[in-house]
């Protein structure tokens, strides 16, 4: 009573006598549906990414074609067009001119990258519309589409942001969280860092959203050190069913809701925070920027208010962000139990000032104005006034941000051709839209600092670093420490960066 298997058979549905003028062939890679119903939607909407396939000819031509009819899609003849009859006549005549050998689509063929017969290494723009003129919400739409499907797969989006425009970044950040929202918890939680490292290489595009990015990269490096962080508790007795001491400790300072930090740490199994000494000396670095930035954002709240956005401005509105940092805080006071020298340190004006204790309380009052994000309610003016008094009791800290990096992709929206050489990064030519951001990045002879392991490097470093194509996160190639705490830090950061991007060598020289 088996039904007999399916057999599939080959059909041709089209044909070509062009083949033997093709240097080179790409496929693409986006896997989409070819029912008749589905090509109709594609045809009805100008939405063609996955359709067609990428020819390269001897001529120096490059054609899209469909993949089912081989009906052109478009024509790019680059630099080599032959403009009358006499130029292809010359043309022929000279010999064979510069074509490509190889070519290759991006994941979402947005892009389309060759290598041609001098070993020039070429990069061509696709248009998800194949040049058709749409409407930007039709626009929004196709890229907010492909941007969905690279935050699932986990593909770069890199060929996306090349169509993405100034006047774009807004709708598209706000309608992408929108669609993030929507997906259930489980998911929301796998994709969480991956949608605020695509809403900073977004926020990056457009001078209006530009101060947005600091914000965003800092959030990612809170959660990698709160990670990490929880990850090296470890409960005293193993195998026991109960939750992890990371956990606990999230549970614990959700419900205790005291501003005293010693009253939260007394509810906590303190045995579970004991790690070894040189572990704890170790993570300084780490500790010490939860410490700053913690004094940072209080310091900063009384001014937020008026004037420029400044970074830090959509954390003093993140109940969840806050609440991170309140537990790391409760972490870190525990520790220094264990070793005072892990501490943040402060630069107090009083000798007898408890300045953890301060900010504790000051955080706490501050998270809970926004823990309920339904229902969030302005910090009072006793909280202000407290804040205002910041900078008399304490030294505010220089954050470090990252520098408003003159990232390739930037360089690349006027749409006009850009000639890059290997080895040499591009200049700060005809990128203005980040220039009034360079308050953040710093001068030659100004101290560096490695972002990633918060140490400074000084004003010429003297050790070999990488860089992120990216975002221009710097860190240095060799890790100074051998504590396994560290290395399991630095882990994370040797394939991608923080934001996703991609590493490359720096000169020593670097400035």
């Amino acid at each position: 009573g088996d039904k007999p298997p399916m057999i599939l058979k080959w059909r041709i549905l089209s044909a070509t006598n062009d083949l033997d003028r093709v240097s080179a062939v790409a496929l693409p890679k986006l896997p989409i549906s070819l029912t008749n119903t589905d090509l109709k939607v594609a045809s009805d909407t100008k939405f063609f990414p996955g359709l067609g396939l990428a020819l390269a000819f001897h001529d120096g031509s490059v054609h899209i074609i469909h993949r089912l009819t081989l009906q052109t899609m478009a024509v790019s003849y680059g630099s080599q067009r032959p403009v009358d009859e006499q130029a292809i006549k010359r043309q022929r005549t000279a010999g064979p001119s510069v074509h490509f050998k190889a070519v290759q689509m991006s994941w979402t063929s947005l892009a389309l990258v060759g290598i041609d017969s001098h070993g020039k290494l070429s990069m061509l723009r696709i248009s998800p519309s194949m040049g058709h003129v749409l409407d930007m919400n039709m626009s929004l739409r196709h890229l907010l589409f492909l941007l969905e499907y690279c935050m699932v797969t986990g593909y770069d989006w890199w060929d996306i942001l090349l169509h993405v425009q100034p006047g774009m970044v807004q709708n598209l950040v706000e309608k992408l969280h929108e669609e993030y929202m929507r997906q259930n918890a489980a998911l929301q939680q796998v994709l969480s860092t991956r949608i605020i490292a695509m809403k900073a290489s977004l926020c990056k595009l457009s001078s209006a959203t530009v101060a947005r990015v600091c914000d965003y990269h800092a959030k990612l490096f809170l959660i990698a050190i709160s990670c990490t962080l929880k990850s090296l508790l470890r409960p005293p007795v193993l195998n026991t069913p109960d939750k992890s001491p990371g956990d606990r400790l999230t549970e614990i300072c959700s419900k205790i809701t005291d501003v005293d930090i010693d009253k939260v740490m007394i509810n906590l199994k303190t045995e579970e925070f004991v790690l070894e000494m040189t572990t704890l000396q170790s993570l300084q670095q780490l500790i010490q920027w939860v410490g700053d930035f913690v004094l940072y954002l209080l310091a900063s709240l009384p001014n937020q208010g008026s004037g420029p956005v400044r970074p830090g401005h959509s954390f003093l509105r993140d109940g969840a962000s806050l609440s991170m940092l309140r537990e790391l805080m409760v972490m870190i006071r525990i520790w220094g139990l264990l070793k005072p020298s892990c501490l943040p340190i402060y630069t107090a004006t009083s000798d007898t000032q408890d300045s953890m204790s301060l900010l504790f309380r000051l955080l706490t009052k501050l998270w809970l104005c926004c823990r309920d994000e339904s229902h969030p309610s302005e910090p009072d003016d006793a909280l202000i006034d407290e804040c205002c008094l910041l900078p008399s009791q304490l030294l505010i800290p220089s954050i470090g941000w990252l520098p408003a990096n003159d990232s390739i992709i930037s360089k690349l929206q006027n749409k006009q051709p850009l000639r890059l050489q290997f080895g040499k990064p591009p200049g700060l030519a005809g990128h203005s839209a980040l220039l009034q951001y360079d308050a953040f990045a710093r001068a030659p002879g100004q101290p560096k600092i490695d972002h990633l392991r918060r140490l400074h490097l000084g004003a010429y470093p003297t050790e070999e670093c990488k860089s992120c194509t990216r975002c221009g996160c710097v860190t240095m190639l060799k890790s100074p420490n051998k504590a396994t705490a560290v290395k399991q830090w630095e882990q994370r950061w040797i394939k991608n960066c923080l934001c996703g991007g991609l590493w490359r060598k720096m000169p020593l020289s670097y400035s």
